[in-house]
């Protein structure tokens, strides 16, 4: 079945954010800010990074790259570029993590965690989704939240390990951005609602 018509089920999760739950988290050498600059270099982390998972949308990393630009250019609400963060080392970016203030959610949320095979069970995602956390909270907001796709267990255990909690379930087209080690957030190729797919990202 064509990526633009397969159904996949999603769920959204949600946390509230508290100072004495978010540490700060120190800065190593290759934690750094996502930049502008960044994304081709996201559209080849998120095609290696999803392919033969069960958010493999069938995209190309030409696709993913066009993901990350409509995050980036704020389709999905504010991108919110001083929590989004990313892991570079020599052989290019190993993890991300994009973050947008998607209003009809009322909080930010967590687009896409993405992170390179070679870089799987790292802690890379998690250390990425700390860091995304704490930015969030000193810039005083509440709640965050990330669509994640049932039955990807990875994601599911990173975002609760991380205080979030599932909420409704959603039947969402594959397609478009995620979350996590390999789940979905925003639809990048229907620019009106998370809901309706991206992939979220997020690894």
């Amino acid at each position: 079945m064509p990526a633009s018509t397969q159904e996949r089920n999603a769920q959204l999760w949600r946390c509230t954010l508290s100072d004495s739950l978010r540490p700060s988290i120190p800065l190593s050498a290759s934690l750094r800010n996502v930049r502008s600059g960044d994304i081709s270099a996201l559209g080849l982390l998120f095609f290696a990074a999803f392919q033969g998972t069960i958010d493999d949308a069938a995209q190309t990393a030409t696709q993913y790259t066009s993901k990350a630009r409509a995050i980036l250019d704020g389709h999905y609400g504010d991108w919110i570029a001083e929590a989004s963060w990313t892991v570079e080392q020599s052989e290019g970016l190993q993890s991300a993590c994009l973050v947008c203030d998607y209003k009809p959610y009322g909080c930010p949320v967590i687009a896409v965690v993405a992170t390179a095979p070679a870089s799987k069970a790292s802690g890379r995602a998690g250390t990425l989704l700390d860091a995304a956390l704490a930015t969030l909270t000193a810039l005083g907001h509440s709640e965050c939240c990330a669509m994640v796709t049932k039955g990807n267990v990875a994601s599911e255990r990173l975002f609760e390990s991380r205080g979030f909690s599932p909420h409704a379930a959603v039947d969402v087209l594959s397609g478009g951005a995620c979350s996590g080690s390999a789940s979905r957030s925003l639809d990048v190729d229907n620019q009106q609602s998370p809901n309706e797919n991206t992939g979220g990202v997020k690894r």
